[in-house]
């Protein structure tokens, strides 16, 4: 059987999941990650489903599923970039802590620049056209909600990083630590995800196709750059096993705190 290269990222894109929780779960990172380890799980089955029930549900039952499963991948996102800043800046770790209004404050601006981000982006649709098929309504708000929250998290996440990089060092979290790792993986791929999404639509608003061998063109061109996020993804993915398979700096091997019990035997050291 001849594989192409989308169904070659797809299967990397799966492995890299399925041996990343394997990471997390033996290295023993899911207990202080529980959303993050939660979002990948998610990542992994909407991969699977995606994949295996395309062709197999009628359309609209499989938009629902897609869709549906995007806003529950977005709601979860969040809760990923509040499991990471309160790891990072109310864990007393360098002896500082964000107080309540640094919170507040914080949040209302980042989350006023993503909101601003998408809404400025567009295009939106207007209410007529929402509203021209009353039956099918839920289901376009559900496919407008999830490509918008999808966005939005995108956004955010990429403003939280750089929040997380620029004062986390003096909240006692470098560049190595696993939050700060986390970090800068899901804000590449949310990079990754908003540059292919602009120049998609840039592209849409300037194409005038008047053939078919042009419009099978596009199709290509939009396959490669899809191609190329999945490859960015499959990146990401390696980054993170590396580095969370590794301890982070300042944290006690368990090796050596092996090697520091007294072996049977042996008389013990005078203290």
């Amino acid at each position: 059987m001849h594989l192409n290269m989308e169904q070659v990222l797809w299967a990397l894109v799966l492995a890299g999941h399925l041996v990343l929780l394997i990471v997390l779960m033996g290295r023993e990172r899911a207990s202080r990650f529980p959303w993050f380890t939660l979002a990948v799980v998610l990542s992994a089955v909407r991969l699977l489903a995606d994949h295996l029930l395309q062709g197999k549900l009628t359309t609209i039952a499989f938009y629902w599923q897609s869709y549906g499963s995007m806003v529950l991948s977005a709601l979860v996102g969040i809760g990923v970039l509040v499991e990471l800043t309160r790891l990072i800046f109310s864990s007393g770790k360098a002896g500082l802590i964000l107080k309540a209004k640094g919170w507040l404050g914080w949040s209302l601006v980042a989350f006023a620049v993503a909101i601003g981000a998408v809404w400025a982006w567009g295009p939106w649709p207007t209410w007529q056209g929402v509203n021209a098929d009353p039956a099918r309504m839920p289901l376009l708000l559900t496919v407008l909600f999830g490509i918008k929250a999808q966005m939005f998290v995108a956004v955010l996440t990429v403003e939280t990083f750089l929040l997380m990089r620029i004062f986390g060092a003096r909240f006692g979290f470098g560049w190595r630590s696993h939050p700060q790792v986390i970090g800068l993986g899901l804000s590449t791929q949310a990079l990754g995800l908003l540059t292919v999404q602009a120049i998609t639509d840039l592209m849409k608003r300037h194409l005038h196709l008047t053939s078919q061998a042009e419009y099978d063109h596009v199709v290509k061109l939009f396959n490669n750059i899809e191609n190329s996020r999945s490859a960015l993804w499959v990146l990401v993915l390696v980054w993170w096993i590396v580095w969370l398979w590794r301890d982070e700096p300042g944290v006690p091997v368990a090796a050596v705190a092996v090697a520091e019990e007294p072996v049977e035997g042996l008389p013990e050291l005078p203290n």
